[in-house]
């Protein structure tokens, strides 16, 4: 008789509690975004009943379609909880907190780790990452491409346990520089924990992160749609070498040979580069987690034709409108990062370079409410699309951050050009955002040829409509004289308006002056 009453008593409870899983965000050491509900969910192999125990209080939730989700009240910055989720079997969530929560979207240079540039430039990240922090926490996303929107994120295999406290277990090295940078500097101003969730992947194109319908819904992405589809139209013989590829890569592998990456298709149905694929796989599974704000680093890809620079402006405000429509959002904070120097200095300035439409297209953002754009045209180099200075890219962003969403208005901004009056061989332009005034750096080429207190990289136009180096220097705390005794009242100017420029002045707290152009 007692055997069974057991039977039916555990029949009882097979059929009160299933049993269930977390979403793969949801883990031990988690930061969830204070002052907001937090719509915790996961799956469940039966329609039953899941419990949820979090800070003295019991919720339930009923699973449909194997499917369940309940919301966790607002709760201010800070804590040590305990979350405890019940069906057949129980799992317990410790040292959970609540803060910010920022995503670190983009491509490689947002993508890149710390170890990444620590072997080769030590001197940049000596004491980095630090041992400890208890202020940050950090998560990683896998490198997912789909052809549908995901309901789940999927962890990065070196990150297996979701989020991770930096403590001296933590793989902080294997954690994107700038997200680190941003997070450190960001922790010294505010007294709000900070979470960074690493979702990005090297050499991907901005159409690769929009939502599904965004090209389709404007006549003027329609080439980009076409391109895609001759793409697809090639693969079978495109497959075909690229099997080739493959196999020779891992010859070379299993001789023991130096390889490099392993080959994969930048284009066709299988590309991490078609239009939607990284947003199906690695944002779109974002969209339930609510999120202070974007960190965005990315833009590398339209460089190449002068077309692309000047359309990138539509497809980032594209990709910001979506996003935060798909938050529910409208005022999402986005912070962007305009392109650093690449290429070589010569003499004579190439004005048929694209990186500076593209950083131009990047600026453009800031037409929207709640997005800010900082500039790192000081931290490039002439050979190396993933230069080193993370530390200025992370640290400035959190400038932003401190500017824009904190409301610590004396954070620094990078100068920025307002006006310019000219006389017949002089010109004085006038800036904003100056500070205690704009001051003179050792630019990062040396130039030998340049002379006592010469402001670098300022372009005139001549009347033949071509653009000329001439010589400027600090007028005063926010303005500029540059002289062009040969060029009479010139057309346009322009500053830093080249892949490399190799700049040398700043405002305060070694923030660069924006690039400009007068004739835009």
């Amino acid at each position: 008789m007692k055997i069974l009453l057991l039977i039916f008593n555990f029949a009882i409870l097979s059929t009160m509690f299933a049993e269930v899983t977390l979403a793969p965000i949801f883990s031990s050491n988690m930061l969830l975004q204070r002052n907001v509900e937090i719509p915790l969910r996961g799956l469940a192999q039966n329609e039953k009943t899941v419990l949820v125990s979090f800070n003295g209080q019991e919720y339930q939730a009923n699973v449909e379609e194997n499917k369940w989700s309940l919301n966790l009240p607002p709760m201010k910055a800070g804590g040590d909880y305990t979350i405890v989720v019940k069906g057949s079997n129980t799992i317990t969530l410790k040292k959970v907190t609540f803060g910010d929560v920022w995503l670190c979207a983009g491509q490689s240079n947002m993508d890149s780790a710390i170890e990444t540039y620590k072997k080769k430039f030590p001197e940049l990240y000596e004491g980095h990452p630090v041992v400890e922090h208890d202020q940050i926490r950090i998560f990683r996303a896998a490198r997912v491409r789909m052809d549908e929107p995901q309901e789940f994120i999927e962890r990065e295999h070196r990150f297996a346990d979701g989020w991770y406290r930096i403590t001296k277990k933590t793989r902080t090295r294997l954690f994107s520089a700038t997200a680190y940078f941003f997070g450190l500097h960001l922790t010294e101003k505010v007294d709000v924990p900070i979470g960074l969730i690493q979702s990005c992947r090297g050499g991907t194109p901005i159409q690769a992160w929009l939502p599904e319908g965004v090209l389709e819904s404007h006549a003027k992405y329609t080439h980009i749609l076409e391109e895609h589809q001759r793409a697809v139209s090639a693969w079978p013989e495109e497959k075909i070498k690229l099997q080739k590829k493959i196999k020779e890569w891992e010859a070379k592998k299993a001789a023991g040979k130096k390889a490099g990456w392993k080959p994969e298709a930048d284009k066709g149905p299988e590309s991490k580069n078609r239009p939607y694929a990284l947003h199906n796989g690695m944002i779109a599974p974002l969209y339930k987690l609510p999120i202070k704000g974007v960190l965005w680093y990315q833009g590398e890809g339209s460089v190449m034709s002068r077309e692309r620079a000047l359309q990138y402006e539509d497809l980032l405000k594209d990709l910001v409108k979506s996003w935060r429509e798909k938050w529910q959002n409208e005022n999402m904070p986005f912070l962007v990062v305009q392109l650093p120097g690449l290429g070589k200095i010569s003499k004579k300035p190439r004005m048929t370079e694209n990186r500076p439409w593209t950083r131009e297209s990047q600026k453009k953002i800031e037409a929207f409410n709640h997005c800010k754009t900082v500039c790192i045209v000081d931290s490039g180099m002439q050979q190396d699309n993933h230069p080193p200075y993370k530390e200025n890219v992370g640290k400035r962003l959190a400038y932003a951050a401190l500017q824009m969403v904190y409301d610590q208005k004396d954070s620094p901004l990078s100068p920025e050009y307002l006006s310019h009056e000219s006389s017949e061989d002089s010109t004085i332009i006038t800036f904003k955002n100056c500070g205690s005034g704009l001051i003179l750096k050792k630019p990062l080429i040396t130039d030998n040829a340049k002379k006592e207190g010469e402001v670098l990289s300022f372009l005139a136009m001549d009347a033949s409509g071509e653009f000329r180096r001439v010589q400027a220097s600090i007028f005063s705390d926010n303005q500029i004289k540059v002289l062009h005794p040969e060029i009479p009242m010139p057309k346009a100017f322009r500053y830093a308006w080249e892949g490399f420029p190799n700049v040398n002045l700043f405002g305060p707290n070694d923030m660069p002056v924006f690039p400009f152009r007068t004739d835009g």
